[in-house]
């Protein structure tokens, strides 16, 4: 799975309804994360401020987790 594949991955997380958001590590009251391929790989930054998560959750390298995700999608 390449870094492209992951990142369309946390973007339908970070959209799905009953799931809780990837959250700022300075303020979880800003905007969600989003992912971004960067020079030194793929990471989550906040659009509020300059946070930025270097570690993905493992979930997003999970075909089963998100076969879940999507079906949880559909069900919208």
């Amino acid at each position: 799975m390449n870094k492209e594949d992951v990142k369309q991955r946390i973007k339908d997380y970070q959209q799905a309804e009953g799931v809780h958001p990837l959250t700022c590590g300075n303020n979880s009251k800003h905007e969600k994360l989003y992912p971004k391929v960067l020079e030194q790989g793929l990471v989550l930054l906040c659009p509020n401020c300059s946070y930025t998560q270097t570690y993905i959750p493992d979930l997003f390298f999970d075909d089963g987790f998100y076969e879940w995700l999507r079906g949880m999608k559909s069900l919208i």
